[in-house]
């Protein structure tokens, strides 16, 4: 089958989760046969759209250039229109694109069309995350657009008014977002899809109403990528790691939680030590908190297996969790709180545990019980390991969810 990939945003090296996702996904789909293809803009006024050293997609793939005066709903779409027509691809992903991709959407029509939404698009069009004043946003796009038009315009207008447009603000005014007339065509896009794919039931549920068609499929790990380890052997008076990873100096990850979790732990004991990828200034000084400063990706593995614990401790509606499934395929118990589809990852009380948001009293609590148990500690992580290997491991991803999926699409199309 030949698919095509359409994606907006996409630069590689990646610069977040979304092209890890769909790079994954694209040769996960072409080892399984299929005939692959990525389309992807390429804008000539930003650096961080479209940047693509050569040979380094092992995957056909085509860029389009654009610029100011051509990154517009009037042109875009036309391009990439004529550039899938000349590929004439079974089925079209359209994947990450902001604000163009409910146009993109339509320019494509006639095709079987599967749309991946990675976080909140739909719901949130200041920045996607639906997480405001540090909590979660009540309202949302589809329900109540002309609040959250004021709130994009609010977030927006230091960068509109100085002239320092950065690409989504630029997006934001060549699309016409702002204006009343883009809700109807982003609701139009979204019903118009004949699957989506969402990484969370939360979202599942939001667009439920616009399309019946909507497949929850959990982003991956490469399981042999991280080794399977027992827990440290810990010598007395030796301090036990617990470990958070990811952008800690973000708010909505949750570092506070930790912070007042740790103060908590320390009036009890002293036989523990957090590790946080931070810098130092983010961090209260603390004789149990460690700021590891920034790593990159490929050394986490090395902290993890140090670990005797991980925590996820996200305050925001986090989409999935990969954090949290790279520790467990590392063999340790993970404590994550009950938001998005972190709370999707991990089984309560058999690969970790599960607290609401903002109770560091709870998350201590758990700690505890995994501080003082190792016997459960080890009993966890070999769950967990066992979790990723038959839920998260991407090959085992790429054979579940993607033939059946295929197959829908193409007998609907044969019986258009």
């Amino acid at each position: 089958m030949k698919l095509a990939f359409v994606d907006l945003v996409f630069s590689w090296p990646p610069l977040g989760g979304a092209p890890l996702d769909l790079y994954q996904t694209m040769v996960g789909l072409q080892q399984l046969g299929h005939d692959v293809k990525l389309f992807f803009a390429a804008d000539n006024d930003n650096w961080n759209r479209g940047e693509m050293p050569p040979g380094s997609l092992p995957f056909e793939s085509q860029r389009l250039d654009f610029g100011l005066d051509t990154f517009t709903p009037e042109h875009l779409p036309a391009r990439f229109r004529e550039a899938v027509d000349a590929w004439r691809p079974d089925v079209v992903f359209v994947c990450f694109g902001f604000f163009m991709k409910p146009y993109l959407t339509k320019a494509l029509a006639g095709y079987p069309l599967v749309s991946r939404y990675y976080a909140y698009e739909v719901a949130c069009l200041r920045d996607y995350r639906q997480f405001w004043k540090r909590a979660t946003c009540r309202k949302d796009f589809l329900n109540t657009p002309n609040a959250c038009r004021r709130c994009t315009a609010r977030a927006l207008s230091s960068d509109i008014r100085t002239g320092q447009i950065n690409m989504y603000a630029r997006e934001y005014l060549a699309t016409g977002a702002h204006r009343p007339e883009y809700y109807d065509v982003l609701v139009e896009s979204v019903r118009a899809y004949d699957a989506i794919i969402v990484y969370n039931h939360m979202t599942k549920r939001h667009l439920a109403a616009l399309n019946s068609n909507i497949h929850v499929i959990p982003g991956g790990v490469h399981a042999g990528e991280f080794a399977f380890t027992p827990p440290p052997q810990r010598k007395p008076g030796e301090k036990k790691i617990i470990l958070m990873t990811g952008r800690a100096m973000d708010f909505s990850k949750g570092l506070h939680v930790v912070q007042r979790c740790g103060e908590i732990l320390a009036q009890r004991r002293d036989d523990f030590e957090f590790w946080v990828t931070v810098e130092a200034p983010f961090v209260k000084k603390a004789p149990w908190i460690r700021p590891l400063g920034w790593h990159d990706v490929s050394e986490l593995p090395a902290f993890y297996r140090q670990a005797d614990i991980c925590v996820v401790p996200s305050v925001w509606e986090e989409p999935f969790g990969m954090v949290a499934v790279e520790a467990m395929a590392t063999g340790r118990p993970v404590c994550v709180s009950r938001v998005g589809g972190l709370q999707e990852i991990v089984t309560p009380g058999e690969t970790g545990f599960i607290y609401d948001r903002n109770d560091a009293k709870t998350l201590a609590g758990h700690l505890e019980t995994l501080l003082d148990q190792p016997g459960l500690r080890a009993r966890m992580g070999e769950a967990g390991r066992r979790r990723v290997e038959q839920e998260y491991d991407w090959p085992r991803i790429m054979q579940k969810y993607y033939p059946p999926m295929l197959e829908g699409l193409v007998k609907k199309a044969k019986t258009a």
